[in-house]
């Protein structure tokens, strides 16, 4: 009969369950104990943890390599504050004077619409008189900040808002997604301005249609950008409105987990970022009014009050990112389990950041004239942006 046990720093021994036949990685998953905080033998020879099924007859011995306590993560102090028929659970990590403990507190349908709402108003990033323009695709983001603010008017500042919604390529125009963004607006009552393909095209003097543009942008070798130059069209059309409009605040939707995963990104590639949940950058405000929501709060958030706003479309081939964009989402998604409410402590310790780090050096681009940070130790082309410079290379727009 198979054995494996796993031999800790702190002197504990204690026999994993494994059956015959299945991946050591599975069962050290399974019980939550890192590759990289292991060396394995069997039967007395040292393994690489990846190379082994568990034999019938093995001895697996797993030796913890760095003296500290992995229950803080397999086996957290949890305290959980419980509720009959619960549809969601609020985890935070709390740490008092290094001690850690999960705070779980399960929620019905009335109480978590009540928190999620809460967290919205208690955190609400405008001022009042203040002249907004927030971007709408339709997408769950989008529909669930108008849905929030519908309902909690009366507790919150009064705007001057205007709703863009940007055209030009399938994904953007796809029925069910652009009928949730129509829908949303008008339930809020606020103005609908729809920006079209030919506007694109002119901010970014594109040589042929933005649909044909893009086309050559997936079938190439630079396909792994198509939605890093789609966010950068959607920005830039949402500031050329607001600068139509007068307006000097323009408003995303990304969620917690959404700014995050962009701080996974930034930590992994040294770019220069602005800060959350606010940043200024060429005389613009930018705001992420949902940054204390995770997307499945909002999705389930609209499940509960809006769910005729919840039935979006799949995601096409232009609105899907690299394989790079999916590993910090999945990083992400592992460390929330991992460290509940890391938000909070990461969005903290970011605005801290700002105070210490070198001043931001903006240009503006020659072509689309959007305002662009400059990357420390890297070669920035001369006033033109990452998204202009990418056309300019492949004869895409005009000189």
């Amino acid at each position: 009969m198979a054995s494996v046990y796993f031999l800790t720093k702190l002197g504990t021994t204690e026999e994993l369950s494994a059956s015959p036949g299945q991946p050591l990685l599975d069962v050290l998953r399974r019980h939550g104990i890192p590759v990289n905080a292991v060396l394995t033998s069997v039967n007395g020879e040292i393994v690489a943890e990846d190379t082994v099924v568990i034999g019938a007859d093995d001895v697996v011995q797993v030796r913890q390599v760095r003296f500290y306590d992995l229950d803080v993560a397999r086996r957290p102090k949890t305290v959980v504050y419980g509720t009959p028929n619960p549809v969601y659970t609020k985890k935070v990590m709390f740490d008092t004077n290094g001690s850690l403990e999960h705070r779980c507190e399960q929620l019905d349908a009335d109480s978590f619409i009540q928190y999620v709402e809460e967290a919205f108003v208690q955190s609400y990033v405008l001022t009042a008189g203040e002249r907004v323009v927030i971007g709408l695709s339709g997408g769950r983001d989008s529909v669930a900040y108008l849905t929030l603010l519908e309902r909690t008017r009366d507790r919150l500042p009064d705007v001057d808002m205007t709703a863009v919604t940007i055209t030009g390529l399938p994904d953007w125009e796809e029925p069910a997604t652009f009928a949730a963004a129509r829908e949303s607006g008008e339930r809020l009552g606020i103005e609908q301005v729809i920006v079209t393909a030919e506007d694109v095209e002119r901010v970014f003097r594109l040589r042929k249609p933005f649909v044909e543009a893009m086309n050559e942008v997936v079938a190439g070798d630079g396909a792994h950008l198509t939605m890093v130059i789609g966010h950068q069209v959607l920005r830039r059309m949402l500031e050329e409105d607001a600068q139509a409009r007068g307006a000097t605040t323009v408003a995303f939707g990304f969620n917690a987990d959404d700014l995050v995963a962009s701080m996974v990104t930034w930590y992994t590639t040294g770019f220069r970022m602005g800060g959350i949940p606010t940043r200024e950058i060429g005389g613009m405000r930018y705001v992420f009014p949902l940054y204390r929501i995770t997307k499945k709060e909002l999705t389930l958030y609209l499940e509960l009050v809006a769910p005729e706003l919840n039935r979006q479309g799949t995601p096409g081939r232009f609105t899907t990112g690299p394989d790079e964009r999916s590993m910090s989402y999945a990083v992400t998604d592992h460390l929330f389990d991992l460290w509940p409410g890391v938000d909070y402590y990461l969005f903290s310790a970011f605005e801290n950041m700002q105070r210490y780090m070198f001043p931001m050096v903006e240009a503006k681009c020659r072509y689309c004239g959007g305002v662009y940070l400059l990357q420390e130790a890297m070669q920035n082309a001369t006033d033109v942006c990452d998204v202009c410079d990418f056309f300019a290379r492949r004869e895409l727009n005009f000189a």
